[in-house]
Protein backbone atom coordinates (compact mmCIF):
# COMPACT_ATOMS: atom_id res chain seq x y z
CA UNK A 1 0.00 0.00 0.00
CA UNK A 2 0.71 3.33 -0.20
CA UNK A 3 1.59 6.21 2.26
CA UNK A 4 -2.15 7.87 1.96
CA UNK A 5 -3.34 4.60 1.34
CA UNK A 6 -2.08 2.98 4.61
CA UNK A 7 -3.05 6.14 6.47
CA UNK A 8 -6.15 6.12 5.22
CA UNK A 9 -6.30 2.44 6.46
CA UNK A 10 -5.07 3.26 10.40
CA UNK A 11 -8.04 5.68 10.17
CA UNK A 12 -10.24 3.95 10.08
CA UNK A 13 -8.70 0.30 11.99
CA UNK A 14 -8.30 -1.44 8.58
CA UNK A 15 -4.82 -1.77 8.03
CA UNK A 16 -4.54 -6.00 8.38
CA UNK A 17 -7.71 -6.54 6.07
CA UNK A 18 -6.36 -4.41 3.58
CA UNK A 19 -2.63 -6.08 3.81
CA UNK A 20 -4.05 -9.60 4.04
CA UNK A 21 -6.30 -8.61 0.76
CA UNK A 22 -2.85 -7.47 -0.80
CA UNK A 23 -0.96 -10.16 0.05
CA UNK A 24 -3.36 -13.12 -1.40
CA UNK A 25 -3.82 -11.07 -4.45
CA UNK A 26 -0.17 -11.07 -5.50
CA UNK A 27 -0.24 -14.82 -4.51
CA UNK A 28 -2.77 -14.85 -8.17
CA UNK A 29 -0.72 -16.71 -10.86
CA UNK A 30 0.11 -13.69 -12.73
CA UNK A 31 -0.78 -10.89 -10.59
CA UNK A 32 2.52 -8.91 -10.56
CA UNK A 33 1.50 -5.48 -9.03
CA UNK A 34 -1.68 -4.72 -6.74
CA UNK A 35 -2.75 -1.32 -5.78
CA UNK A 36 -5.51 -0.68 -2.97
CA UNK A 37 -7.24 2.81 -3.20
CA UNK A 38 -9.62 3.94 0.01
CA UNK A 39 -9.93 7.62 -0.76
CA UNK A 40 -13.30 7.01 -0.74
CA UNK A 41 -13.53 6.59 2.73
CA UNK A 42 -12.68 10.06 3.57
CA UNK A 43 -16.07 11.06 1.78
CA UNK A 44 -18.04 8.34 3.43
CA UNK A 45 -17.98 6.03 0.58
CA UNK A 46 -17.05 2.09 2.42
CA UNK A 47 -15.76 1.16 -0.92
CA UNK A 48 -12.51 -0.63 -1.43
CA UNK A 49 -11.14 0.16 -5.34
CA UNK A 50 -8.08 -2.38 -6.58
CA UNK A 51 -5.47 -1.99 -9.51
CA UNK A 52 -4.41 -5.48 -10.31
CA UNK A 53 -1.47 -5.45 -12.89
CA UNK A 54 -0.28 -8.79 -14.67
CA UNK A 55 1.81 -10.59 -16.77
CA UNK A 56 0.18 -10.57 -20.20
CA UNK A 57 2.82 -13.79 -21.08
CA UNK A 58 1.29 -15.35 -17.90
CA UNK A 59 -2.27 -14.34 -17.75
CA UNK A 60 -3.79 -16.65 -20.72
CA UNK A 61 -7.61 -15.48 -19.59
CA UNK A 62 -8.62 -12.19 -18.10
CA UNK A 63 -11.74 -13.15 -17.54
CA UNK A 64 -10.14 -16.27 -15.68
CA UNK A 65 -7.71 -13.10 -13.66
CA UNK A 66 -10.94 -11.18 -12.91
CA UNK A 67 -12.54 -14.06 -11.39
CA UNK A 68 -9.97 -15.07 -9.39
CA UNK A 69 -9.55 -11.61 -8.26
CA UNK A 70 -13.05 -11.30 -7.53
CA UNK A 71 -13.32 -14.50 -5.39
CA UNK A 72 -10.22 -13.59 -3.36
CA UNK A 73 -11.84 -10.40 -2.35
CA UNK A 74 -14.77 -11.99 -1.89
CA UNK A 75 -13.18 -14.60 0.85
CA UNK A 76 -11.97 -11.36 2.29
CA UNK A 77 -15.66 -9.78 3.20
CA UNK A 78 -15.82 -7.33 0.14
CA UNK A 79 -18.62 -7.66 -2.29
CA UNK A 80 -20.03 -6.66 -5.68
CA UNK A 81 -20.10 -3.10 -6.36
CA UNK A 82 -22.11 -3.08 -9.37
CA UNK A 83 -19.19 -1.31 -11.21
CA UNK A 84 -17.77 -2.50 -14.15
CA UNK A 85 -14.58 -4.49 -14.13
CA UNK A 86 -12.49 -2.12 -16.34
CA UNK A 87 -9.45 -3.30 -18.29
CA UNK A 88 -6.38 -0.98 -18.73
CA UNK A 89 -4.31 -3.68 -20.96
CA UNK A 90 -1.93 -5.01 -18.38
CA UNK A 91 -4.52 -3.71 -15.27
CA UNK A 92 -7.38 -4.94 -14.17
CA UNK A 93 -9.67 -2.34 -11.95
CA UNK A 94 -12.09 -3.48 -9.67
CA UNK A 95 -14.55 -1.16 -7.28
CA UNK A 96 -15.62 -3.63 -4.24
CA UNK A 97 -18.49 -2.65 -1.08
CA UNK A 98 -17.39 -3.43 2.17
CA UNK A 99 -19.23 -5.87 3.58
CA UNK A 100 -19.95 -6.58 7.29
CA UNK A 101 -16.70 -7.78 8.63
CA UNK A 102 -15.16 -4.82 7.28
CA UNK A 103 -18.19 -2.43 8.47
CA UNK A 104 -17.87 -3.94 12.27
CA UNK A 105 -14.36 -3.39 12.28
CA UNK A 106 -14.63 0.84 11.24
CA UNK A 107 -13.16 2.80 13.73
CA UNK A 108 -15.17 5.93 14.65
CA UNK A 109 -13.70 9.46 12.69
CA UNK A 110 -13.26 11.91 14.93
CA UNK A 111 -14.02 15.63 13.59
CA UNK A 112 -9.63 16.83 14.84
CA UNK A 113 -8.92 13.63 12.96
CA UNK A 114 -10.99 14.22 9.49
CA UNK A 115 -8.45 17.20 9.12
CA UNK A 116 -5.86 14.94 9.26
Amino acid sequence: MNDETTRIAERYGITEKCASLERDLLSIDGVTSVEVDLNGFLDDIHQVIVLVGYDFHIVTSKLRLAVDVVNTAYLHGLEESGDRIEDYGEHLYLVFNCGQSWSEIFRPVSKSEEGV
